[in-house]
């Protein structure tokens, strides 16, 4: 045997060695190629469409390598409970991410972890609910907020639009309300452009964040293959944003009568800056920033995305959407503007945002989570600090759950005499310590916008024999193709 043909015996052996090594006792899952992991298998696919592959196969806890990293998929309601709420005090932390880390530089909400997660978000909850977030009193902005999106709507009767930027826009806005004590025109640019930011980075950043976790390097290529600048660039706008409000706030500031969120914040952030050390305080002026992002990001992209999916199914189910306004006539007639306490009145309306939010999925894997310790887990080791999936998809489309979960079925969660029934298993905004705080108002937010949307127009295709796909983009979000969607006002339905 020549040189040459040992080095290629050697070259394949750990070729091979490193393809099929099983570490002991982690989760099993698909062959593992060298240096990549099992990035050739997922690049250019669906990944859901894997993991129901994969779940198949491994089971419903399995490995995935990005790279040298691990990553554990969590699949099925029993398994994900378990980790989530019976031992949520393993599995709430977040993992490591390369591109927020670079962004947020640790401060934040969604992504962190430990004592300033914990002291942040017990702050964040009680301010929110000081302040009216997730009661009636606060849908009063929703409703307001409504109004201006039926105006706009109103503007482009009869005519095909892409609802998409009305809709973040006036989505945004509620949350505007609560943080910033204010609403913005939609005629602002500068507001414009930052809610323009947020739906992009919501696309780069799915696969950006996890092959930059693996490939740091990456970073440095030319071009923006990853859209890594273009996120920092969004990011730096948002910065200039972020920190006008900070600066009128801080100037105008009033500590017996604070405005809103980011008020009650600076008013802490000054009573802990005495109380406190240095190493004890949790509250800046960049964490305050960074946690107005989060907050200002998540009330924007997943509520204004589920209702997108609505009009979108209402397009491809036709009979739903005369369902529910039939219902939403009967019961409120065409003038009375709908309220959150018409929720139980309106049966039908609420099953049809259920199934939507179930079919479409908005985050289908949630946020990653973090052991925070070696962990056994249903027969397997998992080391502290690995990345936890939690894929909410093996859920709703589980067919021992879900009967036939492909299906566009609103009735499926009413029960015999037409009331709303809600499984265990419906659980959008997932479950556990790490829930998602802004559940109720994204609740009341879908309600009073859809029904209201509902009570003056009628969806219809822009072309009636090519009905937009059903195929989403998934990236931080589950996210509709950009569709045109023709608005007839409900009062013209029969002359038309």
């Amino acid at each position: 045997m020549d040189v040459t043909s040992i080095i290629v015996f050697c070259v394949v052996f750990l070729l091979c060695y490193y393809a099929l090594r099983t570490p002991k006792f982690i989760p099993p899952g698909p062959v593992i190629f060298p240096l990549l992991g099992n990035i050739p298998q997922l690049a250019g696919r669906n990944p859901l469409l894997l993991f129901r592959k994969w779940r198949k196969q491994y089971g419903d806890v399995f490995s995935v390598y990005m790279g040298n990293q691990l990553l554990v998929v969590l699949n099925g309601y029993k398994t994900i409970k378990e980790a989530l709420v019976t031992r949520g005090n393993v599995f709430s932390d977040r993992p490591p991410n390369f591109i927020f880390d670079k962004i947020k530089k640790g401060k934040g909400l969604i992504f962190t972890s430990g004592t300033l997660w914990k002291t942040q978000r017990k702050f964040t909850l009680t301010c929110l609910q000081d302040l009216g977030f997730g009661r009636n009193s606060f849908e009063v902005c929703i409703a307001d907020e409504a109004k201006i999106l039926i105006e706009l709507m109103e503007q482009n009767a009869d005519a095909s639009i892409n609802l998409k930027v009305l809709l973040r826009m006036c989505v945004s806005n509620v949350m505007c309300g609560i943080v910033f004590g204010r609403r913005f025109s939609h005629d602002d640019k500068q507001f414009l452009e930052v809610v323009a930011n947020i739906s992009e980075d919501a696309k780069h950043l799915g696969n950006a964040s996890i092959l930059m976790n693996c490939f740091p390097f990456l970073q440095y290529l030319p071009g923006d293959l990853l859209g890594t600048k273009t996120i920092t660039e969004n990011n730096q706008v948002l910065q200039n944003f972020l920190e006008e409000l900070y600066q009128s706030h801080e100037s105008t500031l009033d500590e017996s009568y604070p405005r809103d969120f980011m008020d009650l914040y600076l008013i802490e952030m000054k009573r802990n800056s005495t109380l406190l050390t240095k190493e004890e305080n949790t509250y800046s002026e960049a964490q305050l920033k960074a946690l107005v992002a989060d907050l200002f990001g998540a009330g924007t992209e997943t509520t204004s995305t589920t209702l997108l999916w609505v009009i979108l199914y209402f397009l491809h189910y036709p009979d739903v959407q005369e369902k529910c306004f039939d219902e939403l006539q009967t019961v409120l007639g065409l003038e009375r503007s709908p309220s959150f306490d018409d929720r139980t009145n309106l049966p039908y309306g609420e099953a049809t945002i259920m199934e939507t939010l179930r079919i479409a999925d908005v985050a289908p894997l949630a946020v990653p989570h973090a052991t925070t310790r070696d962990v056994y887990f249903q027969g397997f080791r998992i080391p502290k600090e690995s990345s936890i999936l939690i894929n909410l998809d093996s859920i709703f489309h589980d067919r021992d759950i879900f009967k036939d979960p492909g299906e566009f079925r609103p009735e499926r969660f009413l029960d015999s005499s037409g009331q709303v029934i809600k499984p265990e298993e419906f659980i959008p905004f997932s479950c556990g310590r790490r829930i998602c705080i802004g559940e109720k108002v994204a609740q009341m937010e879908l309600f009073i916008f859809l029904t209201s949307m509902m009570q003056k127009f009628q969806f219809l295709p822009e072309d009636p024999y090519h009905l937009p796909d059903l195929e989403g983009n998934l990236g931080i979000v589950y996210s509709p193709k950009d569709f045109q969607v023709r608005i007839v006002r409900r009062q013209d339905v029969k002359s038309y």
